[in-house]
């Protein structure tokens, strides 16, 4: 049983980075209901769903490190940081007080650490990141969060795969381009399903170039690791 992270946020982005691959169906007028019933058929679907899931989620995890190294270190880190304004001080320090209390990690009051040891006062947010991780993984008493994680995990893997997405791309621009050059050389003219396929292509590396970047991810990054020290004053 496929869960509904493993469909939305590894199986969706490995299919979206495929899926220009119909439209040689469009152009060479090809019937793919017959194949896809007969994969169905053969009890393949489940293996596929899953060796796409697994796809999506190795290229979104060989990028994410790449991310947090540019970013300044993982988002759900940089939160707990003094020195970071996406929560006021007030709050970051009774989220440091609270994660000390339940963790005993580090110290109630973790300024002092922070300015004099950055790098222990990192392990220190991230060992109380796992922590929260831990405790939040009922996905029905923390359903903001469980889909704010689901919304980054998309998005990371989407962009782990833009490079293969724009691989397939290309080479699809290239086969259309070299039946059309046949073409051309026998006198025929281009044909609607080649005007549709190529606007479908132009649209789909628009896509892929204009939306899917590092800056549209660290939208969503932050926005969990925010919900995720917040649930800190919600724990059973």
């Amino acid at each position: 049983m496929i869960s509904k992270y493993e469909l939305n946020a590894r199986i969706y982005p490995t299919l979206i980075t495929l899926s220009p691959i119909l439209l040689l169906a469009i152009y060479f007028s090809i019937d793919y209901q017959n194949i896809y019933s007969l994969i169905g058929g053969l009890g393949l679907t489940t293996i596929l769903g899953f060796i796409l899931g697994q796809i999506g989620r190795d290229q979104g995890k060989k990028g994410e490190k790449k991310l947090w190294k540019e970013w300044g270190g993982a988002p759900s880190t940089q939160i707990l940081r003094y020195s970071d304004d996406t929560l006021d001080k007030h709050t970051t320090s009774n989220i440091h007080s609270t994660l000390f209390n339940l963790t005993n990690i580090g110290s109630p009051n973790m300024r002092e650490i922070e300015n004099l040891d950055p790098k222990n006062s990192d392990e220190v947010y991230s060992s109380w990141a796992n922590y929260l991780r831990g405790k939040t993984r009922d996905t029905s008493r923390y359903k903001l969060l469980f889909q704010e994680n689901i919304n980054y995990g998309f998005r990371r893997n989407l962009w782990g795969l833009k490079k293969p997405a724009l691989w397939i791309l290309s080479i699809i621009v290239a086969t259309i381009a070299f039946f059309e050059y046949i073409k051309f050389a026998n006198n025929n003219p281009i044909s609607t399903n080649t005007i549709i396929t190529m606007g479908l292509v132009i649209l789909l590396i628009l896509f892929w170039v204009v939306l899917v970047k590092k800056s549209w991810i660290k939208m969503v990054a932050f926005a969990y690791a925010e919900r995720l020290v917040e649930s800190c004053e919600n724990l059973e």
